[in-house]
């Protein structure tokens, strides 16, 4: 509901926020330059969490009396900072907005329609630094998006530093050249790419943290493994491929099933990642998976005989168990 009026954010405004949400006061400080923190009466922008409003539910008040924005949770209370900014002048998005700046009065109570609102980002492909990945973030706080599906592993490379496999990222993160991988997507003649350190990746999950958003990393298994079988083939399958029109790469890229040591390989992958991400979810795919090479497997086909499974799907299913 839109009042008649306009509160001015001058000088002399301050933010003033419950303890659980500095982090948000200081995220605005950031587009908004303000530098004190002593509460004022009747010019301060007020942050503070009401538990009796739901998760990411938030209400907005701007009126004669100032700026408050209260959230069921840390996440509503941006949300309801990210509804400010927009009410802003858009030069706060540049962090180039001067003071003093009028924003309009009115009465704002919001909720999200979807607890997940989501966005995947393939740095497999098409590797992007860490910079780039925060201004995706940033760009995902103002649409208040909350969930980035972090596509970090397929068919064309390995982008997580592991410390108990550390070749998995060194070679695998890296096409073209005098890479292990062979060059795709537009690159021919050179050594490009690049990976995350286990530091990077915490990082990029705190920052991500702080404009909340949640990180949901992605591995791709059984399927869409390619690199991963050319830097460490002995996850493959037993039988030696056809390479002849292949230009003599090898171009499997399924996980064996039959290989105990491929579930301790995998045990090991999941050990680390979950140190990283505190994310309650993991991406494994699971899609799109090359039952010719399983078939072409004799210890595939003798498992198979073993645990009485019919077809490709059903070995996929005991894979995935």
């Amino acid at each position: 509901v839109q009042g008649k009026g306009c509160f001015t954010v001058d000088t002399n405004t301050v933010i003033v926020s419950d303890s659980e949400v500095e982090n948000i006061a200081d995220y605005l400080r950031t587009y908004i330059p303000l530098k004190g923190n002593n509460a004022i009466e009747n010019n301060n922008i007020s942050l503070a969490v009401d538990k009796n409003l739901g998760t990411e539910e938030y209400s907005l008040s701007i009126n004669e009396n100032g700026i408050k924005i209260c959230g069921g949770t840390y996440g509503g209370v941006f949300n309801g900072v990210q509804t400010l900014l927009q009410l802003l002048p858009h030069e706060v998005y540049s962090k180039s907005a001067k003071l003093p700046m009028n924003v309009p009065y009115v009465e704002i109570k919001d909720k999200p329609q979807y607890d997940y609102r989501g966005l995947l980002l393939d740095v497999s492909r098409t590797f992007q630094p860490v910079d780039e990945i925060k201004r995706v973030i940033n760009y995902m706080a103002y649409l208040k998006l909350n969930k980035l599906h972090f596509h970090l592993v397929d068919n064309e490379s390995w982008r997580v530093e592991l410390k108990k496999y550390p070749h998995f990222a060194l070679e695998g993160g890296f096409r073209g050249g005098d890479a292990k991988l062979h060059p795709m997507h537009g690159r021919f003649d050179e050594k490009y790419g690049g990976y995350y350190t286990q530091d990077e990746l915490r990082d990029i999950v705190a920052y991500a943290a702080e404009r909340n958003i949640e990180v949901i990393p992605e591995i791709d298994m059984p399927g869409h493994s390619k690199a991963l079988g050319v830097i460490h083939p002995d996850i493959l399958c037993n039988y030696k491929p056809n390479t002849s029109q292949t230009n003599g790469i090898d171009i499997r890229n399924v996980w064996c099933v039959a290989k105990e040591s491929n579930y301790a390989i995998i045990e090991d992958i999941i050990k680390e990642l979950v140190e990283i991400f505190p994310s309650e979810y993991i991406h494994i795919g699971g899609d799109e998976v090359s039952f010719a090479q399983w078939k072409r497997c004799p210890d595939c086909q003798k498992l198979m005989a073993q645990k009485g499974l019919n077809g490709g799907e059903q070995l996929e299913q005991h894979f995935l168990n």
